[in-house]
């Protein structure tokens, strides 16, 4: 060859450190959780790590797109992340509802009266409302057993009552039993 622009640049997404490269197997992707959007990368630095909440499985990626988001009930601190297994499920009373959460204070509390038992909740629907009859002050409640019944002499006729003050006293000449 005669000439410096003979030489090909290594593809965004990998790098050569070396000098003297012959082929295009020398240019080493970047790895699994990175991504590099350099062409004619000489250095490993180049490949920026994926932000935390997002992740990338294969390597040689080549944009910030290429980091896919944990779902929606999932979150994840970790940047640079290269497994889907990193996104951790929100706790039980506890939901998220948008996708590339990257901590665990993004989970939302389940609004008192509810409760949601299962975790990697993604919606405040999955937030189910206590019965009739009950009522809980709980946020965040994973149990429906936080769910307590109205004393004696009184009732609720909603579902998702959050304090014992919606129990109503029974009129004069009824009653309910405890």
């Amino acid at each position: 060859s005669d000439s410096s622009t003979d030489c090909i640049d290594c593809v965004a997404g990998t790098y050569v450190e070396a000098a003297g490269s012959d082929s295009s197997s020398d240019c080493i992707g970047c790895v699994a959780g990175r991504y590099s959007t350099v062409v004619g990368s000489a250095a490993g630095v180049n490949c920026i790590a994926c932000t935390a909440g997002r992740y990338v499985v294969v390597s040689g990626s080549d944009d910030a797109s290429d980091c896919e988001a944990c779902l929606a009930g999932r979150y994840s601190g970790v940047s640079g992340s290269s497994s889907v297994d990193d996104c951790i499920d929100c706790v039980a009373g506890k939901y998220v509802d948008v996708t590339g959460s990257d901590e665990a204070s993004d989970c939302i509390d389940c609004v008192a009266g509810t409760y949601v038992e299962g975790s990697g909740s993604s919606l405040e629907s999955q937030c189910t409302a206590c019965e009739s009859g009950k009522y809980s002050s709980v946020l965040g409640s994973a149990s429906e057993s936080n769910c307590i019944d109205c004393v004696a002499g009184k009732y609720v006729d909603v579902a998702g009552s959050d304090s014992s003050t919606d129990c109503i006293d029974c009129v004069a000449g009824t009653y309910v039993e405890a």
